[in-house]
């Protein structure tokens, strides 16, 4: 039988006994699917276990069904760069290969394995230079994959995912547990809306299921899918008997698993959705998802590229996962043998050295109050540009193939000069491709194609968070190529380049405002844009970084603590840029725990603001300002305020009964508990302030699904936070207390610290983070 060929995209891949299972986006319009045999291999080091224990590990091995003892081989050692001897093993049943590693982990904790957990379907793109969404011509005998050519190339810029037909599944009254219910559910797709409301549910899945069949979908998007829609629907399925055909995959029978996991995360409390990814088709849930969440799926394919992972896996996994894929990446393309579980401890250090190495980016305190004519400078990728130039990678730290000479500033680590790290050479290319999308960003602004702009601004989005973590990885004590060291070496260099740029700064006349990590906001009265980029090209020199103007504001404004007038905190400030663009950070609109109805009012009154190009502009606002405060007490002491509109998400910190005391987030995780509702540690609350004074701790909040016809809001509450956001953003800019604008009685008098003036030299005084 001869050879067809196909050319089209890869659209999805995943692993099935002993092959891996392609479909392919064809260029005629076909959804293909492909299978080709796929047995990875992965490696037993010789160092550990030792004697009869290594030879039972070996009889493990081959006594596991999928597995299969290759014998002697050789590896190149990360940190040693240089050849060893190991032992391969075959895999020869991908569906068992996570239960064989987790049984011989279990049993040989000591053992040392390398490239074993890597998922299948990232392996094989390793290993065959494949990506999500690569243009490639496919050579296949029926559904028989013989060779792929690639005719892309992953660093191309300009590409598109052609052909997508695209869905919006939706549901109400979606309760997976204790038993499954569903009031109505909506499928969206091609400008057309299909609605099933209040119907069995024996007929509204079998009528999902007729319209899936009829469109096909590629890509079906949810909120909130993986935690509540999937499993609910996927229950009813079993429970009705229905074939739902949710998968291309033919002959897929789902197991309802619905256990999601709560972990810690920088001292979060965080939970993670159980994931119901498609075979063949694509389910993204914008809600189990940051990349769908802050990027949109430009953002999300494009980090699917970068890190060769399924665009389901890449939805669904960290920041850290994304980064660290393309790391290993670039170290199997090069030899290395990758470790499972990182084994190298921190080097002994004295008290001294740690003093001076655990402590993280400089900050100074901002000067507080109302400041006009303001530029701000920010740093391009700092720590990421650092680690390039400066060749900072756990392997090229203190490296034993060159002589000591102290490096790093401050803690006096040397850097290898002979070679060059794998941490660098990963992410150098993320840097340049983000530096050429921005250009592109420029060229089609100026071009007045606002939706390229879009498409691209999301694409370097992405990349700029795969930057931001390429840094916090090196610290963590899990990653597969972190090193403590590396992560001290790297702030130490930017403590060095910060200083620098302020004295710079303050040489050529400016005034430094505020300093932290990689931005300086500066003031000089009369200084136009050549004698700033002159500064910027002086800063460049000096510290071999690339800095730009981030922005000028027309003003800008430092907000204090709320617990102290006179203590400034570094990253609570709004202000208005000369284009006549907010910035804002540290405010009630940017605070997911705040209800939608404050956050739109200071929305509203950022947007006045916005119209004043100076101060004088801005008290010149006062009346509409003032009046927008008043409108909106008047609408919450008329109950003319929707109550989902006032609303406050929490996330929970431990479970339902782990709780004791009587504050919001108890009682609302008490409430769900008791109303049947599964809530775990780390998920968010969603409650209405009903008496916040109650004596009876229940009757202070009710959760949204309680919430019925006769429910009301504590007014004075949601006033008094009101008057909180509005003063955030009033006080400062109008010069008198909030009270006094909306003419109300003084508040009773307390007892607070006197401000520190804005030129108190405390305030000059570096803090690290």
């Amino acid at each position: 039988m001869s050879s067809d060929l196909t050319d089209g995209w890869l659209f999805d891949l995943y692993p099935s006994g002993d092959r891996i299972v392609l479909w392919i986006a064809a260029d005629d319009g076909r959804r293909l699917r492909l299978t080709q045999p796929f047995a990875p291999l992965l490696y037993v080091g010789r160092d550990r276990p030792r004697g009869l224990e290594r030879e039972r590990l070996r009889a493990a091995i081959e006594a596991s069904a999928g597995l299969e003892w290759l014998g002697p081989a050789t590896g190149r050692d990360f940190w040693l760069d240089h050849p060893i001897e190991v032992d391969a093993v075959r895999v020869t049943d991908l569906d068992r290969y996570a239960g064989n590693l987790r049984e011989l982990a279990r049993r040989f904790p000591d053992a040392t394995l390398y490239n074993c957990d890597i998922p299948p379907e990232v392996h094989f793109c390793y290993e065959r230079g494949l990506y999500p969404t690569a243009r490639a011509r496919f050579s296949h005998t029926g559904g028989n994959l013989e060779s792929v050519e690639r005719l892309g190339d992953p660093r191309a810029i300009e590409y598109e995912l052609t052909g997508l037909r695209v869905a919006e599944l939706a549901a109400e009254g979606a309760r997976p547990h204790p038993r499954p219910r569903l009031r109505s559910l909506s499928l969206t797709i091609e400008g057309r809306t299909l609605c099933w409301e209040d119907a069995p549910p024996r007929a509204m899945l079998a009528s999902l299921r007729d319209a899936l069949r009829e469109h096909d979908p590629d890509l079906i998007w949810t909120t909130g899918g993986d935690a509540e829609l999937m499993p609910t629907i996927l229950g009813l399925a079993d429970a009705c008997r229905v074939e739902l055909g949710l998968d291309r995959e033919p002959g897929v029978r789902r197991r309802l698993d619905a256990r999601g996991r709560t972990f810690i995360s920088y001292g979060q409390v965080l939970y993670h959705a159980p994931d119901f990814p498609l075979l063949g088709r694509w389910h993204i849930d914008r809600a189990n998802s940051f990349w769908a969440r802050k990027t949109g799926l430009e953002g999300l394919v494009e980090v699917a590229r970068m890190a060769r992972m399924p665009i389901q896996r890449a939805a669904r996994r960290s920041i850290g996962t994304g980064i660290t894929s393309i790391q290993l990446d670039l170290a199997y393309r090069e030899g290395y043998l990758i470790p499972w579980k990182k084994v190298r401890p921190e080097a002994w250090k004295s008290a001294d050295l740690l003093l001076r190495a655990d402590r993280g980016g400089l900050v100074y305190q901002p000067r507080l109050g109302v400041h006009e004519d303001v530029v701000e400078l920010d740093f391009v990728s700092m720590y990421p540009t650092i680690m390039v130039r400066c060749n900072i990678s756990p392997e090229t730290l203190d490296c034993a193939c060159c002589p000591p000479r102290p490096a790093v500033p401050e803690l006096g680590y040397s850097i290898c000069r002979r070679r060059r790290g794998l941490i660098p050479r990963a992410i150098k290319p993320v840097i340049d491709r983000r530096a050429l999308t921005k250009r592109l960003m420029k060229k089609a602004a100026l071009a007045g194609d606002q939706e390229r702009r879009e498409q691209l601004s999301r694409r370097q989005e992405a990349l700029k968070w795969l930057l931001v973590c390429c840094f916090g990885y090196l610290g963590y004590r899990n990653a597969r190529f972190g090193r403590i060291e590396a992560h001290e070496a790297t702030t130490a260099f930017s403590r060095e380049k910060l200083l620098a740029a302020r004295e710079l700064c303050e040489q050529q006349g400016f005034r430094v405002l505020h300093s932290i990590v990689d931005c300086v906001w500066i003031h000089k009265p009369g200084a136009d844009p050549a004698e700033i980029s002159e500064l910027c090209s002086r800063i460049d020199r000096a510290t071999n970084l690339k800095i730009a103007v981030e922005g000028r504001y027309d003003w800008l404004v430092f907000l204090p603590s709320r617990q102290d007038p006179g203590m400034p905190v570094p990253n609570r400030y709004f202000g208005r840029f000369s284009d006549g663009k907010l910035k804002y950070r540290g405010i009630e609109i940017r605070r997911g725990d705040q209800c939608p109805f404050v956050r739109e009012l200071q929305g509203e009154l950022l947007a006045m603001l916005a119209e004043a190009d100076s101060l004088a502009g801005c008290r010149a606002l006062r009346p509409r300002l003032v009046e927008a405060v008043r409108a909106a007490e008047r609408a919450l002491r008329e109950h003319r305020v929707d109550l989902e509109r006032l609303l406050i998400r929490r996330k929970t910190s431990r479970e339902a009964e782990q709780y004791r005391g009587g504050q919001a987030v108890a009682v609302a995780a008490r409430q769900t508990r008791r109303a049947g509702i599964e809530l775990h540690a780390g998920e968010a609350v969603r409650y209405l302030v009903t008496s916040a004074g109650d004596a009876d701790p229940d009757s202070r909040v009710r959760i949204m699904p309680l919430l019925g016809g006769g429910d009301s809001y504590d007014v004075d509450y949601y006033v008094e936070q009101v008057r909180r956001a509005a003063a955030t953003v009033l006080e400062p800019l109008l010069g008198e207390p909030i009270e006094r604008l909306l003419e109300l009685p003084p508040p009773p008098k307390r007892r607070v610290r006197r401000p520190r003036p804005p030129d108190d030299p405390r305030i000059s005084q570096p803090s690290f983070l």
